[in-house]
């Protein structure tokens, strides 16, 4: 299966846990905390004992979190 993307599709970009750290300024043990809430995006099988992030969905992520404070004040 291929899948094409168009030149609109912004370019997908995995990311480590500690970039995600600096990202979002969260500990690594809250990062995974969240995530099994279901509050914070999941990660992706690279292979063997590697997981990544998708970039643009910890972004969203972010972006979601300052709308709601947004909204709040």
């Amino acid at each position: 299966m291929e899948q094409h993307f168009s030149s609109s599709t912004p370019a997908l970009r995995f990311i480590r846990v500690r970039e995600a750290i600096k990202k979002t300024g969260l500990s690594k043990s809250s990062i995974y905390d969240l995530m099994a809430q279901g509050q914070f995006p999941q990660t992706i099988r690279l292979g063997g004992r590697s997981v990544a992030f998708v970039e643009a969905e910890v972004d969203a992520w972010m972006a979601e979190r300052i709308a709601a404070r947004n909204v709040a004040a």
